[in-house]
């Protein structure tokens, strides 16, 4: 009975300070908290920083490559670093017990390690699908790169017992293209990366707000689709007459781009009080949150908008569709879409107020029952017991498991 109620121990490996919010766009701090909360204990067993002659060597090959190949050498990626990372958790795993590693996106400390303790693995993409995006910051790597990314990634994937994807969409490149057995992946949506939830009646704020105001929260004007978001409210003005604003928040638009009713704010640290303070105004008023991205693993920012109750407008690309559902949190707009279409949408949201408040409502019915972390910690829970005995590990068996986390009419399709 003692054995049975004792928390679960949880080894949390990654290369990254697992509690910089900074890591994995907060994702990696707000995973292991939430697994702390709800599922058992965890130790954290990163970071992993690499000696200096390893350093030393790294920085030597990026500059060779640049000079001499003009390509990029990723140095973080290497399996030099793969190799020291796993020498050092190998030695931390040795000191306890663990029923199982959690290693959030973290196939380069994953990739070369060897160990018996069961792995969950999670992340938003594989290497196959962010290094093909169209719009990707590892297209100009030297070959020798992609593939250390690459076979790092395969070994990551194939020595872990559970895979929990964020979409449907990184769920398929899983199976296809690195021939992972169906019955290891599973579909986890991830949660807001936020440290309260706003009161329920703060939703609805922004229907007092009688100016149609949408709000373009984005670190990349070019990658997020600035320009489309600047296009819909120039066609809201100019075909519609109506004077939207638009706010642009977390970046800059490129020199000479600018609209009498597009306001700016280029950083926002929600980690200093009045920063904070001024976000939590701006989700609480604006009525839409534009993000016509043109490349996206996932739409995090997504699950935090939905947390106030605010629609999301944004593409269908990458693993967006699995955060935001048509006509329940917002609308994914066609890729090939113009400026037109998505301004069209806002404009018939907005009109329709009762439409608009049920959009409103059914956003934060959409975080409060899928997209927010504690969600997420208790099928993870689940969906452990289901995979792992406890008390006899050795008889667990994948093909045992109950797809608690797996969407409906997703997963069962993988193999088409």
């Amino acid at each position: 009975m003692e054995d049975q109620q004792r928390r679960i121990q949880i080894a949390y490996i990654s290369i990254s300070d697992p509690q910089d919010k900074r890591s994995w766009s907060g994702i990696t701090y707000y995973v292991g908290k939430t697994l702390q909360k709800n599922v058992g204990d965890v130790d954290f067993l990163g970071p992993v920083t690499v000696p200096p002659f390893i350093d030393k060597m790294l920085r030597a090959m990026s500059k060779f490559s640049r000079a001499v190949f003009g390509r990029r050498y990723l140095a973080q990626n290497s399996l030099l670093v793969a190799w020291y990372a796993a020498r050092v958790l190998e030695r931390k795993l040795q000191q306890k017990k663990y029923d199982f590693i959690f290693a959030p996106a973290s196939s380069v400390a994953l990739g070369m390690l060897k160990t018996k303790v069961p792995v969950i693995y999670m992340s938003d993409a594989t290497w196959k699908l962010i290094s093909n995006y169209e719009y990707n910051e590892y297209k100009n790597l030297v070959p020798w790169s992609s593939w250390e990314s690459n076979y790092l990634e395969k070994k990551a994937l194939k020595k872990s017992t559970m895979l929990l994807m964020t979409s449907q969409w990184a769920a398929q490149s899983v199976v296809n293209d690195y021939k992972i057995p169906v019955s290891k992946v599973y579909v986890a949506s991830m949660g807001a990366n936020m440290d309260s939830v706003p009161a329920y009646d703060v939703i609805f704020k922004k229907e007092e707000n009688k100016e149609l105001t949408m709000l373009f929260l984005a670190v990349d004007w070019k990658r997020k689709g600035g320009d489309l978001a600047l296009s819909a409210l120039r066609i809201l003005h100019d075909t519609y007459g109506i004077k939207a604003r638009l706010i642009v928040c977390g970046c800059e638009p490129p020199e000479g781009v600018s609209h009498p009713y597009m306001e700016v704010i280029p950083f926002l640290n929600k980690n200093l009080p009045e920063h904070h303070a001024k976000f939590v105004e701006l989700l609480s008023t604006i009525h839409f949150l534009l993000i016509p991205t043109r490349a996206d693993c996932s739409l995090l920012v997504g699950c935090e908008a939905n947390a106030y109750g605010v629609p999301v407008i944004t593409t269908e690309t990458g693993g967006v569709p699995g955060i935001v559902h048509d006509g329940i949190n917002g609308y994914c707009v066609p890729y090939s879409a113009e400026g037109w279409m998505y301004a069209t949408l806002i404009a018939e949201l907005f009109a329709d107020k009762e439409k608009y408040h049920n959009l409103v409502l059914s956003s934060r019915e959409r975080y409060e029952e899928e997209l927010n972390w504690d969600k997420w910690s208790e099928n993870v829970k689940e969906l452990y017991q289901a995979f792992f005995d406890v008390e006899h590990p050795e008889q667990a068996s994948v093909q045992d498991a109950v797809p608690v986390i797996r969407e409906p009419a997703q997963l069962n399709n993988l193999h088409d």
